[in-house]
């Protein structure tokens, strides 16, 4: 009787384990092993950080990608309910809050998915960084979306690899 009372205790603690659990802190930038981890969006290895962005979702998972635009295109087409945005400031390389920096488009930037898209955690270095680059645009996080989700030419951008293999 008592090792049937002892081996129903045990079974009950291993079903309680899992939800012992740590959940996601979201409020950390998800952890990206550079030259091995793949970018969920074209499963490239990611490997340059000042363009690698990342977000968790409401559910505590994160999702990693080699370039922000593809961060922007792959939010568009899963609808994720996302928690917090991650991207790193191109000056000095940090993990920043997406939804805060200050962005660069175009100019001639190249990025891993040609998107063209820097972010900034100083929105002067931004308009220092844009105005050497003629035809360059500073735009907020929500423009920045609202761009890349509506973009037509999104599916248009390739890896720089496969613009090699040309």
């Amino acid at each position: 009787m008592k090792s049937r009372l002892l081996i129903l205790v045990v079974i009950l603690l291993l079903a309680l384990l899992p939800g012992c659990a740590q959940a996601a802190n979201t409020e950390e930038p998800p952890e990206i092993a550079y030259g091995q981890d793949v970018c969920d969006r074209c499963g490239m290895i990611i490997s340059e950080e000042k363009f690698a962005a990342a977000y968790w979702t409401t559910a505590g998972d994160a999702h990693r990608f080699d370039d922000i635009g593809g961060m922007a295109d792959h939010v568009a087409e899963k609808e994720d309910e996302i928690a917090t945005y991650w991207v790193h400031d191109f000056v000095s390389g940090d993990w920043i809050r997406g939804e805060t920096a200050t962005y660069v488009v175009g100019g001639g930037l190249v990025t891993p998915m040609g998107f063209g898209v820097a972010a900034f955690s100083d929105a002067a270095q931004a308009q220092a960084f844009a105005h050497g680059n003629e035809g360059a645009e500073i735009v907020s996080f929500a423009e920045l979306l609202d761009r890349l989700t509506m973009s037509p030419e999104m599916d248009e951008h390739q890896h720089m690899d496969d613009d090699h293999a040309e």
